[in-house]
């Protein structure tokens, strides 16, 4: 279904890093009015100098995602265009008058590779190794075939499909729990994500890639990590609330789980505090998993073909919503 032809306008590029991109988007839009904000603290004063109708807003650690909830606000907006695949801390965006779009798979294939880079590192010890290489004393570990091992891939979307891609080439048995009904490419089993609690216990391998929304947060709560075979491996790169840290160090505690790979943590940055720093089972990243060199480049060539489109009456990729009718 087309949409309503806009006339060029003026759009706001709130991120740091916008000037990896910013001549590009000039050269191929030029009559567009361009604004930009590379500092949280100057967005408040941008939006109401720029009055923008469209906003490419992407979250950086020196400009953090609480701090774009001002694009809210925004009077004129018709359009937020989200560089990256969650958007929850733009909570009440429902009730905005604009249509929202986001970077969803963007960089699937890269969050991917991280991912089976995970689990070979786990499944091979290769973590282990490198705590003894710290104490400079080494002692041999073997480690269970990955073929044949049992993959469940919870959130079966852009990145679970990429991760289900890749594990199948090395031998693995791909599940997933999903809400989307079967079959899907790349997994030799479907269910429904309602039967998580029935099926979780038999993956070897369990990773979680699904979006934070309140049916989501903690899903992997004390009871449901008790569901996990004790030798399980189990990994995380969608978003920090969506595991149940206290729990999860309380399940280490127990000896459970064979190994945790941790990209994404309920606080961001992990505090100093936490235990989970200092547990052999445990590889951490710092939420960067798909932080492929040129990332900031992709979202915005994804973000600029959608842009064109909307000038065109075509419609809108990745589309999380229209605005509603007659707002």
């Amino acid at each position: 279904m087309s949409q309503t032809v806009d006339p060029p306008g003026r759009l706001l590029v709130a991120h740091s890093g916008a000037d990896l991109y910013l001549e590009a988007l000039r050269r191929r839009f030029p009559a567009l009015e361009v604004a930009v904000c590379r500092r949280a603290e100057e967005l408040a004063r941008v939006l109401d100098e720029s009055e923008p109708e469209i906003v490419y807003s992407c979250v950086t650690a020196d400009f953090p995602r609480l701090a774009h909830r001002p694009i809210l606000d925004a009077p004129r907006l018709r359009w937020l265009h989200v560089g990256g695949s969650g958007y929850e801390h733009f909570a009440g965006w429902q009730d905005r008058a604009f249509d929202m779009t986001n970077g969803r798979g963007v960089l699937a294939g890269f969050q991917a590779d991280t991912v089976i880079g995970a689990i070979l590192a786990l499944n091979q010890n290769l973590h282990l190794f490198e705590q003894q290489r710290a104490r400079r004393l080494f002692a041999a570990r073997t480690f269970a075939p990955l073929a044949g091992q049992r993959l469940l891939v919870v959130g079966a979307g852009a990145i679970g499909g990429e991760v289900a891609k890749r594990a199948r080439a090395l031998g693995l048995v791909t599940m997933a729990a999903s809400r989307r009904a079967g079959p899907l490419p790349h997994f030799d089993v479907v269910h429904p994500l309602d039967d998580l609690e029935e099926v979780v216990g038999d993956a070897d391998i369990v990773s979680l890639h699904l979006p934070l929304v309140d049916e989501t947060r903690h899903l992997f709560d004390e009871a449901m990590l008790a569901r996990l075979r004790d030798d399980a491996l189990l990994v995380n790169t969608a978003r920090g609330a969506i595991l149940d840290e206290a729990a999860l160090v309380r399940t280490l505690a127990h000896g459970r789980l064979r190994g945790v790979y941790l990209d994404v943590f309920e606080e961001e940055p992990l505090p100093p505090q936490s235990p989970l720093w200092s547990h052999e089972k445990v590889l951490l990243s710092p939420h960067c998993a798909d932080q492929v060199a040129d990332w900031p480049q992709r979202h915005a060539a994804f973000f600029m073909d959608n842009l064109e489109r909307r000038l065109s009456g075509r419609p809108l990729r990745n589309l999380v919503r229209r605005a509603p009718p007659g707002r």
